[in-house]
């Protein structure tokens, strides 16, 4: 199995039913040709309680910015945040999907790849015939995969903590297991250092 794929499989059995996931109601962007510089407002929601939020971003363009708006919101919560970027960004038209004479209707995929602090890279990815809303979908899916890593990542050291204040070997040894795994999406040490403040 895919490293990336494992850390998913492992999140989503560690957070169960609270897995951070966020959904893209509307959003609108407007651009400065001179600054070159975009903002966008975005609305989502989140998928498990339905809490409303705008995400505001400015940046060199959509991903940049949109990237930018969720690192400012999440990043104090999700200390890990700081410490990805960015690595490769490619947008490909899959003409064949066109219904049109044109084309111009073909589906785009874009792919994303972020960096962690081991320089370690992952891949997200999403088609659709907007090429806008892909972007934004692939940017979330990325900085989602990186906050449900970290929540893992604290409940399971959590976990292990109790499991080896009372000596429960085999909880030790499947914990530790756990964190081998989540420690490949990025580095803990700030989001350590914070737990150990709490």
């Amino acid at each position: 199995m895919h490293e990336k794929e494992s850390i998913l499989v492992l999140t989503r059995e560690i957070l169960e039913g609270s897995i951070f996931e966020l959904k893209i109601d509307t959003y609108s962007v407007e651009e400065n040709f001179k600054s070159g510089m975009l903002h966008i407002d975005c609305d989502v929601h989140h998928a498990q309680n339905g809490e409303k939020y705008v995400i505001k971003g400015v940046g060199v363009g959509i991903v940049d910015a949109f990237f930018q708006g969720l690192i400012s919101m999440y990043a104090e919560d999700y200390p890990s945040l700081s410490t990805i970027r960015f690595a490769d960004f490619t947008i490909q038209a899959r003409i064949e999907t066109s219904q049109a004479k044109t084309g111009s209707d073909s589906a785009a995929e874009i792919n994303i790849q972020i960096a962690n602090s081991e320089n370690h890279e992952f891949t997200f990815s999403h088609t659709s015939r907007s090429l806008l809303r892909s972007c934004l979908l692939a940017v979330l899916d990325g900085v989602s995969f990186f906050i449900n890593s970290e929540r893992a990542f604290i409940a399971v050291t959590k976990a292990l903590n109790y499991a080896r204040e009372n000596q429960r070997h085999d909880s030790i040894q499947r914990y530790t297991r756990q964190l081998a795994t989540l420690v490949e999406a990025t580095s803990y040490n700030e989001v350590i250092d914070k737990m150990d403040k709490d």
